[in-house]
Formats: C-alpha cells, structure tokens, sequence
C-alpha cells in the first residue's frame, strides 16, 4: 500500500490536537487564507477528521452527509455553530502510518472552536448541579435538538461530554450531524434501541436527554451499572429511581424517560413542560440563577483557545484530551 502525507484541511496549520479516537481526531486549526464557506484568514476552527473507514458503508455514508447538508446554516443559539463538511480528495492521498497502523481520512468536519468547559467535567469536579442549574442545561440541550429536529436531523449522542459550558455560565451542544457514526452512549440508550430499534431516533434523544438531567440533578445515571446486559433490562422494564430527584422536577423527567416512544413527548412538547414546571417550582428568575450556579462551576475549569502553534515539545500526545476547548 502505498503511504502519503495525510491529507488536512487545505490552507490551515493546525494548532493542537483536542483529541483522538475511534469517530476521529479532532483539533484546533488556524486558516491561513481564504477557504470559502469555511471561514476567513485568521479563524480558529475546529476541524474533526472523519475516518475513511466509517464512510466505507455507501448507506451510511450518505446518511452522515445528508445530516451535513440539512445542518449547514443552522442558526441555533444553543448549538456550537457548524461550518463545512470538506471532502477529502477521492480518500486517495490520504493514507499515513500511525501507532503502527494505517490511517485514512475521508473528510474533515469544521465547526467554530468555542472557548469552554464540557459539562462532564463539571460533574466529575463538583457532582450534582443546583436544580436550576440542571434544568437550564437540559433546557437549552432540548432547543437545540428541537432545532435540528426541525431539519429532519438527530443527534444520536447526547451526553454530557456533549455539552458545553462558557465561561459565562451558558451551555451549547456540540457534536450534531454524526448521528449515522456513532452507536450513542449505552448508559443513555432509550428502550427501544436496545430492542433493536435500528438508527437514532427523535425520541431517542428526548430519553438521553432526559438521563442527563437525572445524572444533573442526582449525580448519578437512571440505572448507573456497568454490565451492558443489566444495563438492557433496567432501561428497558425497570422503573427509574426518583427519589433523589427533587418533587416537582419528577413529573418532566418521568416524561422524558416514557418507556415507549410513541408516548414519550418530543423535544418541544418537553421544553415546554421543563419551563411550567421551572417556573412554578424555582420562579421566574430561574434561568438567570441557573446561569450564574453555571457561570461560578465552570469558569475556573475553562481553558483559554491558544492564540499561537505550540512549540513541537508542547504539542500533546495522541491520547491526551484538552477537554477545556471543546468543539465537535
């Protein structure tokens, strides 16, 4: 096989790598000149490297650059914006050797790099949030998917290492239009994937949402256990544990977390029940307290966005994750 340079994303020098892994690599890049819908010279962008591999099967494929081109414009507020998909030239000059293995990249994904904390790390330094906390990022993650919803797109992978939190205490999701890549987070998985369901779902997201605000509000999962069978029955036949859940926030859990889907509401239908239910139990002002309970957890964790290449002996390694600077 013959071994080229790995192809990049034209006119940009990469800046760090984020991370590295199955669905890809991921990192900051600066643009050096005019890349059209990409951006202008001088943009920091984050750049996912989608791996050949997951593009070999045509259907998906063309499932993945479907979800691309529905979201491309997308003006969600509650969304990291995305860019471009850049297709890679043919997947042919685009093979490299690393860590012993051969690589190809079928396409690079650009987002904006957005300066911020993930809210799985939050969680792991603090535990539970404040209930108005917990409720404003699962708010704000339920308008972005009812955003993409609107498109025709799912997120597939709503979990707290798909939020973000800014400095300022606002949360964003990150990491729409790879629904047709990724299997999702077992832990999360609605009922009806696990019964074999087939691809992601609407309310498939609605439940994973609805998990994050249980594991917001407890510090725990629904069913926090490891073993993927166990995993399947309780998500599947078990009633969710409630009783660390404040009172008057149970009721929009229980319906996020709907066994079936058909009576499982949708990401509108549960906002709308997530802000009557806000309002009555912690005021009018509860988004401006959940922002500032944000605001103080997150602000020291946040990692400023470089404004230069690191030197050859500060790059990372390819394991290492700069959770700080989130993107896709």
């Amino acid at each position: 096989m013959v071994v080229t340079r790995p192809w990049r994303l034209p006119r940009s020098t990469e800046v760090r790598e984020v991370r590295r892994g199955r669905y890809g690599r991921t990192v900051l890049a600066r643009l050096d000149g005019e890349a059209g819908e990409v951006g202008e010279v001088g943009d920091l962008v984050a750049v996912r490297y989608i791996p050949a591999g997951l593009l070999i099967h045509r259907p998906r494929a063309e499932a993945f650059w479907t979800d691309v081109a529905r979201l491309t414009g997308l003006e969600a507020p509650e969304a990291v914006p995305f860019r471009q998909y850049v297709h890679a030239p043919g997947f042919t000059a685009a093979y490299t050797r690393s860590a012993g293995a051969v690589e190809a990249v079928g396409g690079a994904l650009v987002s904006d790099a957005v300066e911020g904390v993930t809210l799985s790390r939050v969680l792991d330094r603090h535990g539970a949030l404040p209930p108005a906390a917990a409720l404003l990022v699962v708010h704000r993650a339920l308008r972005a998917l009812a955003a993409a919803h609107g498109r025709a797109v799912v997120h597939g992978d709503l979990r707290p290492a798909k939020v973000l939190i800014d400095a300022d205490g606002v949360p964003a999701v990150t990491g729409l239009g790879l629904a047709a890549l990724t299997t999702g987070a077992a832990g999360l998985r609605a009922p009806e994937l696990w019964r074999g369901g087939g691809a992601a779902t609407p309310g498939g997201d609605v439940y994973g949402t609805a998990c994050v605000l249980h594991l917001c509000l407890t510090g725990e999962l629904p069913f926090p256990v490891r073993q993927l069978f166990s995993l399947m029955a309780r998500h599947t036949t078990a009633q969710v544990p409630m009783e660390a859940v404040p009172g008057p926030l149970r009721a929009p859990l229980a319906a996020g977390l709907t066994k079936d889907p058909a009576l499982r509401p949708g990401a509108e239908a549960l906002l709308a029940h997530l802000e009557r239910t806000a309002r009555t139990a912690l005021g009018r002002d509860w988004e401006e307290r959940g922002g500032s309970a944000l605001r103080t957890l997150a602000a020291p964790l946040t990692e400023a966005l470089p404004l230069t290449s690191p030197s050859a002996e500060d790059r990372p390694h390819a394991d290492s994750s700069h959770e700080g600077v989130l993107m896709m």
